[in-house]
């Protein structure tokens, strides 16, 4: 991107020739690659810089090199089973309903036999990192949610690796994550086809109870097998995946999800007495429990309280029975000033749960896993940061405080190993962690209290020792944070000054009327500058990657902010240098500026720090909106009233009803709820609307071609008109007939009959088919192709909605048609190509420039982002990962496919912003303004918002602010680099010379 601004270009000739013409056409593909380039750099620099916040905040803990601590005393139970309900949420689990619980056997079990609590999950509270934690005892990094359903991308130690022989039943998704290369783990899963959201999903809990009974049954006619059951420290793990799958179908508030808690309750009964019968010797240890919950919108993967919170049940051998809340309260108080609180008063327990009476024990997930390995009496897996709870725990004070000492040594060890890494990696530069500089002394003082029988002593300094070890690991993974965070910033403040010096130099006077023999002598003394930089900041910068042996990433985080500070900057500040010094200061051309000069210069710069401060102020109003979408509302309101007593007061009183009512209608959808949840009959009402909008317009073309027929009665132009106008109608036949599809699938999910193969095979058919059809066709005139957009668009967005969708959509073209009347009207006199040559230079821009950017344009582009996030925001959605419904794909599949449902889902959010899009380029096009410079502004303010959503990240509160915060922070990347998508496609779907009638007036 070396002097990309415009002066590159040689002076436009007062003559014209087709050597002119050829120039201009050579200028132009030069000008046009420079674009593309500043485009792929822009989706590379967004893409890898969203990478970023993983090294920052959640780099991965995964330590290697160490040795296992199993615990030197004989474990309490024999074997282990592990039942996890997929998608479980806590309160649902818990609560009673009519005094009566969903789950009656689990229930006697909480108040009569075993122990009982919350298990609070992290974000992304998705299956894979949730089984991870439970198994493994570690929380994947935020990015492994990106992985998706691979089996280990990363290998780990966990629960089964350990154990002498271990069965597992349940989805294809997640047994192979844990039982591939573990030879002694025998696992079995139903086909993925078997994973249907149109059916009834507690068949897949039925199969795996069913495999269970099975393999017992098998046992007493297979020897070995018998042999291999009858083992110590052996594990069962049964995945039961139907309530998440009827979660996702039906809402975690549906009598299929009770009903779906009754069959586990029912399946777990029946397996419990089953493996007591075979055994015979009441050394089993249970623990039933959740990978993460469900909201009300049947989605997960947030921080939401409802996706957080699972219920954990244990009971059998070395697990103690029932205590008293008071006992806890006592217990606490007993211990008082021997070391810190670790153990937490019971948690306030919701009314409708009845359970106040009994201790809850309350844990984070990853402590599932030491519970597990203590229980059985192996060692925890090599890389848990679980911390074993001793209060689920049955056993003499000696083994659990041997467990725990174990536990210690684990996680210590892991430290070790970190910070030795570190330190040998840091050669010039390391800072170690201070507060475990006397960590022998501290074991060595722990071993004492063991073998003078203190073991209440030990346990409290065994999880203050575990507090400082796990401290001393986030210590070091995020020993980089404050350099990385430099660079971060450093690159964002360089991107959004390269665009807009790029603006700048390409779009405004700055840069077409810099004049060329100046610009010719000035750039040498920037091109020394300019190496001397990369050179300086290269070997400061790549040294101490080196020195640090710091991971490849890190060194295209500094490419980029060499590339920027180094290269593109000062290569591209040379007309706004030139400018600032001839008229301010004179310094540039050795003449002092006249007054009117300096006047002007200071007009022009005071009217550019107004419209940076306002454009800042509206891109701080739209990070609010991320955490309120009520804000939405207030601007729409806002901008519909200003818009009527300034630039709009001369308008006929019909327009400004209909554009304010427009305003109004659009700001009731972001205050409606995200969880409104199914109904069909707003889609099909929003699929009317749509239709009969689109009549409207038929009728309008229909009046606007008779008018032209009156004028010109070609006969060829008004067949032209009628095809395209028998096109239209066809469409909103389709339109209707999708409604149709929408209605009646629905209604088929809805008596459980399934996904009818019929409707199925024709909504394909109908997406592809509209896909197919944006490609191919063009309108024949502007109105007459944006018609045909809207209504095409329309039809793909009603098959994937489950709610008042439509409704919006319909709202939101009304809004923006509207929108694009009133911008025409405002901006009656095109800056055309001939009346902007004609004012400048003749060192000014070559002739191929449609126009500058102006105040006005810029005003248009901050109006374009907040359409874009009203596309996002107001069809219920939030800033979150999991925000989108999964059901809105049943009119295409029902059998879980990730990766389509993906695609789908992705195509939904992309058509509202298409549809902004498009009216932003017929917009760009009708008003003579460069689509690249319109949109490279549109990048430009975003990435104010990128990198504020970069500060805000965190990685301490609750769940559900980290969960928040990194969803915000990905969301606006993803919104930058579907910009630059958006540009590309909205560029290919207008034409260049498809202009409004008023702009050729």
């Amino acid at each position: 991107m070396y002097h990309i601004y415009s002066s590159d270009i040689q002076p436009i000739a007062k003559g014209h020739s087709k050597k002119n013409d050829k120039n201009s056409e050579d200028q132009k593909k030069r000008f046009n690659s420079k674009v593309l380039v500043i485009v792929l750099i822009g989706i590379l620099f967004h893409a890898v810089f969203t990478l970023s916040i993983f090294d920052i905040y959640f780099r991965s803990p995964l330590v290697h090199g160490m040795t296992p601590h199993p615990v030197h005393s004989q474990p309490p139970a024999k074997r282990l089973v592990l039942f996890v309900a997929d998608g479980l949420r806590a309160d649902k689990f818990y609560e009673l309903e009519n005094q009566t619980s969903r789950a009656p056997f689990l229930r006697d079990i909480v108040e009569n036999k075993g122990s009982w609590g919350v298990s609070h999950t992290r974000v992304p509270t998705e299956t894979r990192p949730g089984h991870v934690a439970l198994i493994a005892g570690f929380y994947e990094d935020v990015s492994a949610v990106t992985k998706g359903w691979k089996s280990n991308p990363v290998e780990f130690d966990h629960l089964f690796n350990q154990t002498r022989y271990s069965w597992g039943y349940g989805s294809p998704d997640i047994l192979p994550m844990f039982s591939d290369h573990v030879p002694h783990m025998t696992s079995e899963s139903y086909p993925p086809d078997a994973e249907d959201y149109g059916a009834d999903a507690s068949k897949l809990d039925t199969w795996v109870f069913d495999k269970i009974e099975e393999l017992f049954n098998n046992a007493s006619r297979d020897p070995e097998l018998d042999k291999r059951l009858r083992s110590d420290k052996i594990a069962i793990f049964l995945h039961l995946l139907g309530l998440d799958t009827n979660g996702h179908a039906y809402r975690p508030y549906s009598k299929e999800y009770y009903d779906n808690i009754g069959v586990v309750d029912r399946g777990i009964e029946k397996m419990c007495k089953l493996i007591e019968d075979f055994y015979g010797d009441q050394s089993t240890a249970y623990v039933f429990t959740a990978d993460h919950g469900m909201s009300n919108r049947g989605s997960h993967g947030d921080g939401e309280r409802a996706n957080t919170e699972t219920p954990l049940v244990a009971w059998g051998k070395g697990v103690r029975g029932p205590l008293s809340a008071q006992f806890q309260m006592d217990r606490i108080a007993k211990l008082r000033g021997k070391g810190k609180e670790t153990l937490l008063a019971n948690p306030e327990t919701p009314e409708n749960w009845k359970l106040s009476h009994l201790m809850r024990s309350d844990v984070s997930q990853a402590d599932v896993a030491p519970l597990m390995t203590s229980l059985i009496g192996i060692p925890s897996p090599l890389n848990s940061v679980g911390v074993l709870p001793t209060d689920y725990l049955g056993t003499d004070a000696q083994y659990t405080t041997l467990a725990l000492y174990s536990n210690t040594l684990q996680i210590y060890e892991m430290y070790v190993v970190k910070s030795t890494s570190k330190k040998a990696t840091s050669l010039l530069f390391f800072s170690p962690f201070t507060k475990l500089v006397d960590a022998q002394q501290r074991l060595d003082h722990i071993n004492q209290l063991i073998d003078t029988k203190q073991y209440d002593d030990a346990q409290i300094l065994c999880l203050d020792m575990i507090q400082l070890c796990l401290e001393g690991l986030n210590y070091f993974q995020t020993y980089d944070r404050p350099f990385l965070m430099t660079i971060v910033s450093l690159g964002y403040f360089g991107w959004i000054i390269t665009l807009g010096l790029y603006v700048i130099n390409n779009y405004t006077l700055i840069g077409t009327n810099c004049h060329h023999l100046i610009l010719t002598s000035t750039i040498p003394k920037f091109q020394t500058l300019s190496k001397l930089l990369i050179v300086g900041m290269s070997v400061v910068l790549y040294g101490f990657l080196l020195s640090n042996e710091s991971p490849l990433l890190y060194y295209l985080y500094c490419t980029f902010v060499i590339l920027f500070w180094g290269k593109t900057i000062p290569s591209n500040i040379v007309p706004l240098y030139i400018f600032l010094g001839n008229n301010l200061l004179g310094s540039i051309a050795n003449s002092q500026p006249s007054v009117e000069q300096k006047r002007q210069s200071k007009k022009i710069i005071k009217n550019f720090v107004i419209l940076v401060v306002s454009a800042i102020f509206v891109m701080e109003l739209l990070v609010v909106a991320y955490f309120n979408r009520s804000v939405l509302s207030i601007i729409y309101i806002a901008i519909g009233i200003v818009s009527l007593f300034t630039i709009a007061k001369k308008q006929n009183i019909l327009f400004k009803s209909l554009w304010m009512v427009s305003c109004l209608l659009m700001s009731i959808f972001p205050n409606l709820p995200i969880d409104y949840g199914n109904d069909t009959n707003l889609v099909c009402l929003g699929g009317v609307l749509v239709a009969l909008l689109s009549f409207l317009a038929l009728n309008a073309l229909k009046s606007s071609s008779k008018n032209t027929n009156n004028i010109n009665s070609s006969s060829s132009n008004s067949g032209t008109k009628k095809k395209s106008q028998t096109f239209i109608i066809a469409l909103i036949v389709v339109l209707l007939l999708s409604t149709w599809i929408v209605y009646s699938t629905d209604k088929s999910l809805e008596k459980k009959i399934g996904l009818p193969f019929v409707n199925q095979i024709a909504s394909w058919f109908i997406l592809l088919s509209s896909m197919v059809v944006l490609g191919v066709y063009r309108g024949k005139g502007y109105y007459d192709h944006w018609t045909f957009l809207c209504i095409a668009l329309s039809i793909p967005f009603l098959l994937l909605s489950i709610s008042f969708e439509v409704l919006f959509f319909g709202c939101f073209i009304l809004n923006l048609t509207l929108w694009m009347i009133f911008e025409l009207k405002v901006d009656s006199h095109p800056k055309l190509v001939s009346n902007t040559i004609s004012t400048l230079t003749s060192s000014s821009v070559a002739s191929f420039s449609m126009s500058n950017i102006t105040q006005q344009d810029i005003r248009r582009a901050i109006i374009y982002i907040f359409f874009c996030y009203v596309g996002f925001f107001g069809t219920g959605n939030i800033a979150s990962i999991s925000s989108f419904e999964i059901s809105s794909t049943y009119r295409f599949s029902t059998i879980f496919s990730p990766f389509l449902m993906a695609i789908l889902l992705l195509i939904k959010i992309f058509i509202p912003l298409l549809l902004v899009a498009v009216s932003f380029s017929l917009l760009n096009n009708s008003l003579n303004i460069p689509r690249p410079g319109s949109f490279l502004v549109v990048i430009a303010l975003s990435d104010i918002m990128s990198l504020n959503f970069f500060f805000l990240v965190k990685d301490y509160g609750s769940w559900l602010e980290i969960g928040t915060s990194i969803s915000h922070y990905g969301i606006s990347n993803a919104f930058i680099i579907l910009q630059l998508l958006l540009f590309t496609v909205s560029s290919l779907l207008v034409p260049t010379n498809l202009k409004s009638p008023a702009s050729n007036k």
